[in-house]
């Protein structure tokens, strides 16, 4: 009996460091309004847990590549999402508190990259990274990439020229046939 309460005390004395190494990374998604996550990107170690916490509007923590910043993770077949996907979590502008949080633990030290599937905020610069190399594939050079996947505007000067020659065209035409 005495053996068998000591090896259990040694297990436990000999787990207690590996627990106490894991750390818990809090991440705000949406803060104040902003699209953004914040910190925009955290360094963890396998087993860390990343519980993200959502603010008002509706955003999702959606894991992509480098690549392609503003696309979810896909497997073989080009549809199916192989990756960490929170779903849309929907916060009403009058919660103040209880928000929704996800989890997501830690399985390596690769670089994770993550961004948020609402219409246009990840081409607003709604990314987030985890262990983001300091040179090479940096935080920064992601989110200029899903910056650049903004579509460009539309309208503008060329949409009223085409419109304009439309019309004076048709103003034309008619005073021609006035004429007739």
């Amino acid at each position: 009996m005495f053996a068998t309460m000591l090896s259990a005390m040694f297990a436990l004395l000999f787990t207690l460091p590996l627990a106490s190494a894991w750390q818990q990374h809090r991440v705000t998604v949406g803060p104040n309004a902003q699209l953004i996550y914040d910190p925009p990107f955290i360094s963890a170690d396998i087993g860390d847990k990343v519980i993200f916490s959502f603010r008002q509007k509706n955003h999702t923590v959606t894991q992509s590549s480098f690549q392609s910043p503003c696309t979810p993770l896909l497997g073989p077949d080009g549809v199916t999402v192989i990756a960490f996907n929170s779903g849309f979590n929907p916060v009403g502008a009058d919660v103040v508190d209880n928000f929704p949080e996800v989890s997501l633990t830690v399985l390596t030290t690769d670089p994770l990259w993550f961004h948020c599937e609402q219409t246009g905020h990840c081409a607003q610069g709604m990314v987030f990274a985890i262990n983001p190399p300091a040179d090479g594939n940096t935080f920064d050079k992601f989110k200029a990439a899903a910056l650049a996947t903004a579509a460009p505007p539309t309208g503008g000067s060329h949409a009223r020229a085409e419109n304009n020659r439309a019309t004076r065209y048709a103003t034309a035409r008619a005073a021609f046939a006035a004429k007739d």
